[in-house]
């Protein structure tokens, strides 16, 4: 699910703890709130480090000057190389962008635009997204901004907006969120099928779909219908939906620049545990799609592991299933096989996985 906007670290990335990569008892650095973005962190080859003799070892000597764990710069390094994971890893410790997405039935893009001028914020328009405002520089609080209360936009990053583009809903259908909190994307889909049709909004955590409650009452939509559940067990879906979505719990390692401490949280063996939870909910979330339904899988994730495997997998086991190439305007090309893959350092937004499925 995508990161929320308060969970921006005021902190830099905690210092390099190479030995800690494979132990989950290894001390956790408490996460901070705030509306403002963090400083961006200098790196550790510009506070001291150049005098020392840096490892060889890309792995090593990456995981030192940039403060990250040796298997998630290994992991990186196998996918893009180098000269790129530095890129990545540099990216990771800048401080977080923040996205709006207009809300299209109570406002416009002009409209907004004028009103932040206004009140002299700079905002910038962002390629391939027809609804998105890049908020630039500082701001203040969130809520203050104007329009904020009228529900004429809400935050969202804006890879988390093109997992629903490429969803595709459509006025009148039924659509299922099927892992729905905080509500980013539920009302995003609202909003495109001009809150018509009936969208089943599941979560098993009654204290985030609050949350998803109030971004729905804030922008006044009537369209979504909450369900409290593991989205593993809800029998009464099934066959039941024109389109599902299923925004998937991930290792959250396409927004580390969020949470700066999350990558001294994860280890190799909760992320293979974590992708056994995503190929149990992907295949009980694709039994609620009609015949000739749509099925999209996200994360906000980079890991293989939870993203192409998990596909590949799905795939295999289910021969009435195949990729459907995105249609839609993107940022990047798609793979061969069909799905979007968004890094951080190449499209200037948050590190996003998502492909289209569609049942024969």
């Amino acid at each position: 699910p995508e990161p929320q906007p308060e969970t921006q670290t005021t902190s830099n990335p905690p210092p390099y703890q190479g030995g800690a990569k494979n132990n989950p008892n290894s001390p956790q650095q408490p996460e901070t709130k705030t509306t403002s973005n963090p400083p961006p962190y200098q790196g550790g080859a510009r506070g001291g480090l150049n005098s020392l003799k840096l490892p060889e070892n890309p792995i090593q000597r990456l995981g030192i000057i940039h403060s990250f764990p040796d298997w998630i710069v290994e992991l990186w390094l196998e996918q893009i190389g180098e000269t790129e994971t530095e890129q990545l890893c540099e990216w990771f410790n800048q401080s977080p962008t923040i996205d709006l997405r207009i809300n299209p039935l109570k406002s416009s893009i002009a409209q907004i635009e004028t009103a932040f001028k206004s009140q002299n914020i700079s905002v910038s328009r962002i390629p391939n997204l027809p609804q998105a405002l890049r908020l630039n520089g500082s701001t203040g609080a969130i809520q203050n901004l104007p329009g904020y209360s009228e529900g004429w936009w809400t935050i969202q990053d804006s890879s988390a907006q093109l997992v629903t583009h490429l969803l595709d809903p459509q006025p009148g259908e039924t659509i299922i969120d099927a892992c729905a909190a905080p509500g980013g994307k539920t009302t995003h889909i609202a909003e495109l099928i001009a809150d018509t049709g009936t969208i089943y909004a599941c979560d098993k955590t009654a204290n985030r779909l609050k949350r998803l409650k109030e971004n729905a009452d804030r922008l006044q939509m009537k369209s979504i219908q909450i369900h409290t559940g593991d989205s593993r067990h809800f029998p009464e879906f099934i066959n039941l939906a024109d389109r599902v979505l299923l925004d998937a719990p991930c290792s959250g390692l396409g927004t580390l620049h969020r949470r700066a401490d999350a990558r001294w949280h994860h280890t190799p063996e909760n992320i293979q545990a974590q992708s056994q939870l995503q190929s149990e909910l992907l295949a009980n979330s694709a039994t609620f799609v009609k015949s000739g339904g749509v099925l999209v899988y996200a994360t906000c994730t980079i890991h293989p592991l939870e993203n192409e495997q998990i596909v590949r997998s799905f795939l295999d086991s289910n021969p009435n299933w195949r990729i459907e190439p995105p249609t839609i305007d993107l940022p990047v090309q798609p793979s061969p096989e069909g799905w979007v893959k968004l890094w951080p350092h190449r499209n200037q937004m948050d590190g996003f996985f998502m492909v289209r499925f569609k049942r024969n």
